[in-house]
């Protein structure tokens, strides 16, 4: 059961992000009106969440590794990832289903990391989909 739920929130993570609908103003900047901005502000405010952020993430980076080993790169986990999708939408055999869990399992514990961090707010969900789109491009599996 464990498995399966873990497959069904795999699959809806990799369904979603595979989505071909383009944003038509995503990379205007939204700017509410009567809001002044201190650019000196806004900077620093991005420098230390990014500190913070990749700092955060090379903590997480390294709990990850220790409990499941080495992981995978962003691209060929979303590469692998895909190929999973494909197969559960083909349709999997009764006598491919073990090998199939099999194989979903192993990508699973190489890909820990991009099913552990955020994508929360609509800027990281568009960057996020972004590279998936550039990864899957890049490997010739989308246009």
């Amino acid at each position: 059961m464990k498995t399966l739920t873990l497959f069904s929130f795999a699959l809806l993570l990799f369904v979603s992000c595979g989505s071909d609908k383009k944003c038509t103003d995503c990379d205007k900047p939204k700017v509410e009106k009567d809001t002044i901005v201190d650019p000196m502000a806004e900077a620093l405010k991005n420098d230390t969440a990014a500190v913070d952020n990749t700092q955060e993430r090379g903590e997480i980076h390294q709990k990850i590794v220790k409990k499941y080993g080495e992981q995978w790169d962003f691209c060929k986990c979303v590469i692998a990832n895909d190929s999973i999708t494909d197969a559960v939408e083909k349709g999997i055999k009764p006598q491919d289903e073990e090998k199939f869990m099999a194989r979903w399992d192993y990508v699973d514990r190489k890909c820990k990391e991009l099913t552990t961090f955020d994508n929360t707010t609509p800027e990281e969900r568009m960057k996020h989909e972004k590279r998936v789109n550039k990864c899957l491009k890049d490997a010739g599996l989308k246009k």
